[in-house]
């Protein structure tokens, strides 16, 4: 059962350590995917101490609870709990090994990466995530695979926690990586409302034909969110913007109180 779900963008401008002397420019950008990550973690907590009292869950200890952190790409599960390098992005920033993480995985996808950059920040504010984090699923997913990926998570016994990495589109203004496109502002909209919305069937309107055209990849990871909250969820966006002419968004579902019991 999903109990608690982030979304953050998985960008490597998002790692301090490689954007130099322009890092401040995404301060709160960061800020705010700290803070829903971390309340992420912490939801995913106390719905472990609520498992832990209730007869239809198992209590048996981190068996109660499971954060899955998921990105667009081809499906596939990651081991991603060793050390993890960003090398490759011109700078050899090293993300520490997670509790218990083994050696590095050097095809981590980007998304998978930025996620697990985002955890060494969480865990440094908040030591006590270490043992979510050390047991978490680390999974990429697109098209049916990700339905199916979400009907597993909202059908289960345990108590999930999601950490979505999802970016809009990258056609914003001629400096975009993409070519300049004029739908992208209206559709990078319609994805913010509807993940303020927490409303599953409204998210699952996101046009992925015209997302994959304007080179966004939140409509990858969208279904999962769609098909694992199922109950009343409570969505709230904290921050949205395209500074770098790509469509980024931090927001966060919140199964209401009535629906958790």
């Amino acid at each position: 059962m999903l109990v608690t779900a982030a979304v953050v963008p998985g960008p490597p401008a998002l790692v301090v350590e490689l954007m130099g002397s322009a890092a401040h420019e995404l301060d709160s950008l960061r800020q705010a995917a700290d803070q829903v990550v971390s309340q992420t973690l912490s939801d995913l907590l106390a719905a472990s101490a609520d498992a832990v009292e209730s007869p239809s869950l198992s209590s048996s200890g981190s068996g109660a609870v499971q954060l899955v952190v998921v990105g667009p790409g081809d499906p596939g599960e990651h081991e991603a709990a060793g050390p993890v390098s960003f090398a490759g992005f011109g700078r050899d920033v090293v993300v520490p090994a997670l509790d218990g993480g083994g050696l590095a995985d050097g095809g981590l996808p980007t998304p998978i990466m930025v996620a697990r950059y985002l955890a060494s920040r969480d865990l440094r504010a908040h030591p006590e995530h270490a043992g979510l984090w050390a047991a978490a699923r680390w999974v990429t997913t697109s098209g049916s695979d990700a339905s199916t990926l979400g009907e597993q998570l909202g059908g289960a016994d345990t108590r999930v926690g999601l950490i979505l990495v999802a970016d809009g589109a990258a056609c914003h203004g001629p400096k975009a990586p993409r070519a300049e496109d004029a739908r992208a502002q209206a559709y990078d909209e319609a994805a913010v409302e509807a993940l303020a919305s927490g409303r599953p069937d409204r998210l699952a309107l996101t046009d992925g034909e015209l997302g994959a055209e304007l080179a966004a990849t939140g409509y990858q990871v969208w279904p999962v969110l769609v098909a694992a909250a199922t109950g009343e969820m409570t969505g709230e966006v904290s921050w949205a913007g395209a500074p770098y002419g790509v469509g980024w968004a931090v927001a966060s579902w919140r199964r209401s109180v009535s629906s958790a019991t």
